[in-house]
């Protein structure tokens, strides 16, 4: 009996052994080939249906290849896809659909292992589209049962040396233009190669005069000509009256980073801080000259914003300033920035910095997404399993501790993945010193699957204990709900259920934790987002909801979904405890305005070319605090250009430009379907004549977005971000002459409906063109002394006769020519030996994206 009980033993520890052996020769050697095949096929198959909101399809091959024979099967790999698979076409594997974007490929019964050397292919068919290759996640990972798994060395990321963008060496080329780029047979988009660079974007044919420029642009300003330029190469003497000089000191620190310190002999810098002043809010009045600089406002904001002018107006390694006077006041009192932590960390370093650079441009809101299904990423001390399990991320085939890896993840996040309530404090410190706001977002009721998993831990924790009512107290799942659903995001197990009080206990005790936080940092949480989007398909098979229906019967007359009740329900919570409830304009608009507060924020971002501007404007009609949020011109995680290479999504627009940006007209969305195109390069139409806005209403604000799916590390972050929140900055704190003004009356909009007359077209054009030169010239230098890695833009050109003529979006950065053995030049060699082109920082320290010719 004992001899068979040591054999047994050691035929298990033997397949174990074998199994992790599989594992690691895997991991180690498999090399994995992904290949985009279609991203049109003419049809698709019918089990795409059953995931919310998808119609279209691509297909797509992997190619495994091992160097040794390994007759193991007993292994699975994982990978993620933003796309369900729905139909697989391979004699050797399956692959079946997790949960979220998580996907499992399996040997099949007749699979006998792999042979040496020998490729095997597997077809298969996704829903939706994906057709930029950031889109294409890395870190695929093997695993065998008992086993831990790891990930395959051969589909992780590496960075170039020289741009610092990321490479996917398992990724093959996108070079056919018609099944790895177009969306449809009726796509028109264009690739964004260098002739089509050249010919689309404007051309910088004479120098501007950038010196008396900043950016955001003032409201008014005039330049003395007759006056000499104040001197600053001495430093400044500051004389302080009305506010403590330390509500400044951010702001004449970033002086001093740029070479103006502070120096009792240095040009007299005057500040005079007056609250009967005749100013708007945030306002200043600032007057340069020879013998001393001015600065007058009625709040210490205007102050500060009128130092960050003066750092502005500066240009790296010149301590001069034009002779010149300023009156400047923001056009919108809402001027924000949404980063997304949750679905990817982004660091405490990384979010400071974000600040820092907000402050320099007088942007003044930060809306931190803290919480969604992929990550709970602030620490909330009555529920420490938010972040004990709901930061992490690891690999267990029924996860207790951790979530399952999404979204490119690794399979193991051995540093912390959230923000201690003492980095909180820091955020907000930092912030309040910069005179931003911070608008916390811990997402409700959808996008909540690391919250459910969470205080699942929970339950489970004190169920074992034998303490079942504290394992209830904080459940968010009724077990008797048997609902079937996808979210947008193909998750099954995402959404609060609205309809049990523990719901309802659960986010009392958040906010409390959170109010607890900006209390003690000095900033009271004066607005909490929800978010309160995406929620179709919940709880239809609910019991609770079944009874909240029958017993509150008259109470729900008028709303169409019970996610309106949940808003209804946490606006008030959240009004008792004296703070604003905010959210996304969809699931806001599933409420009863009689039932809101009378103060209520909505961020709107309804597609324009889906006549977004109608709920728009119904909800700001509402006199709710109406947020432009407009995806295909404020989310940051877009390409800059339509081209695979540029990382980003694709749903809502397929480029999204500094220069864009720049042309954005939020006071009147319907009039965009005059110069803007949808996804697939369509005109479309904005009918205002029955939806416009009430007399007199206006926006509250502008809000950029950085949602981060693809975005996996603070340098990915930069680059998508920069130097694009500039053009956010100089729209939200400038209204142009230029721009078409709102028309109450209402107007249909259409490509020839002409309305944006061609004169204010051309002198937008000109403003753009003195904008990008400001940037460039000015505020690129100190984004490089700052480190931030920003998107060097791609390099235009066309043959003109025996030369090249080149181009930039942004002037004078250098340009650099490669030849035919692969060497780069800083000046043009032969044409005829030019093969690619790219553009550098100013100070040659990186390399942007090349093209060839």
């Amino acid at each position: 009996m004992i001899k068979k009980t040591l054999t047994l033993i050691a035929s298990l520890l033997s397949l174990s052994a074998s199994a992790q052996t599989s594992v690691t020769l895997l991991s180690e050697q498999l090399d994995i080939d992904y290949q985009l095949v279609d991203s049109q096929p003419q049809q698709c198959p019918d089990a795409i249906s059953k995931y919310h909101g998808i119609s279209s399809c691509y297909q797509s091959k992997l190619h495994l290849t091992l160097p040794n024979t390994l007759t193991a099967t007993n292994w699975d790999i994982y990978f993620s896809h933003l796309m369900p698979v729905v139909e697989v076409h391979s004699p050797a594997f399956t692959i079946e659909h997790i949960n979220g974007d998580l996907h499992k490929i399996s040997p099949k019964a007749t699979f006998s292992g792999f042979n040496a050397k020998q490729t095997y292919t597997i077809d298969f068919v996704s829903g939706g589209s994906q057709i930029t290759r950031s889109e294409f996640m890395p870190n695929f990972f093997v695993h065998s049962s008992g086993q831990p798994a790891q990930i395959i060395d051969s589909t992780r990321i590496s960075i170039d040396p020289e741009t610092g963008l990321e490479l996917q060496p398992y990724l093959l080329p996108f070079t056919d233009r018609e099944h790895q780029f177009r969306l449809s047979s009726d796509d028109r988009t264009t690739w964004a190669d260098t002739q089509t660079i050249y010919q689309t974007q404007p051309q910088f044919k004479q120098p501007i005069d950038v010196r008396h420029r900043l950016i955001p642009t003032p409201k008014k300003q005039a330049l003395l000509s007759d006056v000499k330029a104040g001197d600053l190469s001495n430093g400044v003497a500051v004389h302080v009256t009305g506010i403590d000089q330390a509500e400044l000191q951010v702001a004449l620190e970033r002086l001093a980073s740029l070479g103006v310190v502070q120096h009792p002999q240095g040009l007299a810098l005057n500040v005079i801080v007056d609250s009967k002043a005749n100013m708007e809010a945030e306002g200043y009045q600032l007057d340069i000259s020879a013998d001393e600089i001015n600065i007058r406002s009625n709040d210490k904001t205007g102050a500060f914003y009128a130092l960050q002018s003066i750092s502005a107006l500066l240009t790296k390694g010149d301590l001069s300033l034009p002779a010149m006077s300023i009156e400047d006041a923001p056009h919108y009192p809402f001027r924000g920035l949404h980063v997304d932590v949750a679905r990817n960390f982004l660091s405490k370093a990384f979010i400071l910095q974000t600040l820092e650079q907000m402050a320099a441009y007088k942007l003044n809101k930060l809306h931190l997404h803290l919480a969604d299904d992929e990550g709970w990423r602030l620490a909330i001390d009555s529920l420490p399993e938010l972040t004990e399990v709901g930061s992490r991320r690891c690999f267990e085939t029924t996860p207790k501790n951790c979530l399952l890896p999404q979204l490119g993840s690794d399979i193991e996040t051995s540093d912390k993945q959230y923000f201690s309530q003492q980095d909180y404090l820091e955020i907000l410190a930092y912030a309040k010193a910069r005179h931003i706001q911070v608008i916390p977002s811990l997402d409700m009721p959808g996008h909540s699957r690391a919250a459910i998993h969470a205080m699942e831990a929970r339950y489970q924790h004190y169920l074992q204990q034998g303490d079942s009512q504290k394992a209830n107290e904080y459940r968010l799942v009724e077990p008797q709900d048997t609902t079937h659903y996808y979210s947008i995001q193909h998750y099954t197990d995402n959404t609060l259920n609205v309809c049990i009080d523990n719901t309802y206990k659960f986010i009392d005790t958040v906010i409390t934790d959170v109010q607890a936080m900006h209390q003690q940092a000095g900033m009271p949480l004066d607005i909490y987002h929800i978010g309160a989007d995406e929620t179709a398909g919940a709880w239809l098979e609910s019991p609770a909801c079944n009874q909240l229906k029958k017993r509150l019967g008259d109470q729900l007359a008028g709303l169409n979904t019970l996610n309106g009740y949940f808003i209804e329900r946490v606006a008030t919570m959240l009004q008792q405890k004296g703070i604003q409830v905010a959210g996304w304009n969809d699931g806001m608009g599933e409420t009863r305005p009689d039932n809101m507060p009378a103060k209520v924020q909505t961020n709107s971002w309804s597609l324009l070319y889906s006549e977004g501007h109608i709920p728009t404007h119904e909800q700001a009609n509402r006199g709710w605090q109406t947020v432009v949020s407009t995806p295909e011109v404020t989310y940051f995680d877009f390409p800059y250009q339509a081209h695979p290479e540029e990382p980003g999504n694709h749903w809502a627009a397929r480029h999204i430009s500094t220069q864009k940006i720049f042309e954005f007209m939020p006071d009147n969305l319907p009039a965009h379907a005059e110069i803007w195109r949808d996804t697939k390069e369509h005109a479309y139409q904005s009918d205002d004549s029955k939806t416009q806005l009430k007399q007199g209403n206006e926006f509250k604000g502008i809000q950029g977005h950085l949602w981060s799916e693809m975005i996996r590390t603070d340098e990915r972050a930069q680059y998508m971000l920069y130097p694009r929140l500039l053009a956010l900055a100089e729209r939200a704190w400038h209204l142009p002459e230029w721009a078409l003004a709102y028309d109450y009356q209402g107007k249909h909009y259409h490509e020839k409906s002409n309305y944006f007359s061609q004169d204010s077209q051309k002198r937008r054009d000109q403003q753009w063109l003195a904008f990008a030169t400001t940037l460039s010239l000015k505020a690129l230098p100190k984004l490089e002394q700052a480190g931030v890695l920003y998107r060097i833009p791609t390099v235009g050109s066309q043959r003109e006769g025996n030369t090249l003529a080149t181009s930039t979006s942004l002037p004078q950065l250098p340009i650099e020519y490669q030849d035919k053995q692969g060497k780069w030049h800083q000046s043009p060699p032969p044409l005829e030996i030019i093969q690619a082109v790219r553009a550098t920082s100013h100070d040659g320290s990186r390399k942007g994206r090349s093209l060839k010719l």
